[in-house]
């Protein structure tokens, strides 16, 4: 057995904050938007890629393209090359307009959040208090 004194372990104490959010910074609004869009764009943009893949190895691609000839259209055909750049063209976009809308959002959110005084938020914050280590006495 040591002799070394036992630590208690750690007590924790909550206090109950209120915060307030009034103002939301639009280029980190921008910035965070990019990044979000274009990693769900690259996702979107693989996970299409391995669609077409399988699709074209089943034949699923072919059954298509003779169930819409069956309508009547003399030669339907899906050109793989086109759809990925019309994918590419609209991905571009698509970026550019839901980060445009992430920035027309936080700026009507500063614009009203300055009217009425902003967010108040209740947060609890733990903080962890050491308890003093209790001498024991030695035998000896």
């Amino acid at each position: 057995m040591s002799d070394a004194p036992r630590s208690a372990p750690p007590s924790r104490r909550v206090r109950r904050v209120t915060r307030v959010i009034r103002d939301i910074d639009m280029w980190t609004v921008f910035k965070v938007g990019i990044v979000f869009h274009a990693a769900m764009y690259v996702m979107l943009l693989v996970s299409g890629v391995l669609l077409w893949s399988v699709g074209s190895a089943t034949g699923t691609i072919d059954n298509i393209e003779q169930f819409m000839e069956s309508f009547g259209w003399s030669s339907f055909t899906f050109d793989g090359g086109a759809v990925l750049r019309g994918y590419v063209v609209l991905g571009v976009f698509g970026i550019a307009l839901a980060t445009a809308l992430w920035v027309v959002g936080a700026l009507v959110f500063n614009l009203i959040a300055e009217l009425v005084g902003g967010i108040r938020v209740t947060v609890l914050e733990e903080e962890v208090v050491a308890r003093p280590v209790e001498a024991r006495p030695t035998q000896g």
